[in-house]
């Protein structure tokens, strides 16, 4: 577990949760449905993708970017984005599980006083999956898609739009995320961002964006992060 000096922030009142990658074990389904996707159509997208480039990133922007680099004939791009989403969504059925401490991080600031919520750059198809699979919407309250958004991650917009839905004001929020761009989107809406990298991003120096990184989800229940965070003050206020 690691931190970096924050500004000072009142404590917080919610806790806005990214899913794939955080919540569910879903990014190896994004890069191998991808891969296969742009194989069928000749692309070869493996070197970008080893970079991490599109992580948090919509899928349409993640086709758009792959259009700008390595243009292909054929299916438009709202063909390979169906292509795309049909796979995850069979994935998420078939194969996903839900990272370690997943449910319990949630329960963690529920049981503080804060209100929770999904923003996800997933479409809602991928999002309805989840939620249904693994029983989780009675937890989030709040469930937001940027594609629903002008601009997905690393804009702001998708945490913004959540916070107002929830009715919390941004500096009231709690970020976690397991992407560099979630973490910027995080930052630009003056939120606090807890990341929770891969392994093979854990030591990443530019994730110190963030204002805590973990190794797990299951770090989350460790005083240091309540501390930070004023969450206990946000339990005693709420019992009040």
């Amino acid at each position: 577990m690691t931190s970096a000096p924050i500004a000072h922030y009142p404590p917080a009142r919610a806790a806005i949760f990214d899913m794939d990658g955080l919540l569910v074990d879903s990014e190896p389904f994004w890069r191998s449905v991808e891969v296969d996707v742009f194989a069928a159509l000749g692309v070869d997208i493996t070197p970008l993708i080893s970079r991490g480039l599109t992580m948090g990133m919509r899928v349409d922007e993640v086709v758009s970017f792959f259009r700008s680099r390595l243009p292909w004939e054929g299916a438009d791009d709202d063909e390979v984005i169906a292509r795309i989403v049909h796979g995850i969504v069979a994935a998420i059925w078939e194969e996903a599980e839900l990272l370690p401490g997943a449910v319990a991080a949630v329960d963690f600031f529920v049981e503080r006083g804060c209100a929770t919520a999904l923003a996800s750059g997933s479409t809602p198809p991928v999002i309805d999956a989840v939620l249904e699979r693994f029983g989780l919407a009675e937890r989030f309250p709040v469930v937001c898609s940027a594609i629903d958004d002008r601009l997905g991650k690393p804009h702001p917009a998708i945490f913004l739009r959540t916070a107002e839905a929830l009715g919390v004001d941004p500096l009231e929020c709690v970020v976690l995320e397991d992407s560099l761009n979630g973490c910027v989107a995080a930052k630009a809406a003056r939120m606090r961002a807890i990341a929770v990298p891969s392994p093979a991003y854990l030591e990443d120096p530019r994730f110190a964006i963030a204002d805590l990184r973990l190794a797990s989800l299951e770090q989350i229940t460790a005083l240091e992060v309540a501390d930070l965070l004023g969450l206990e003050q946000v339990a005693e206020s709420a019992a009040r």
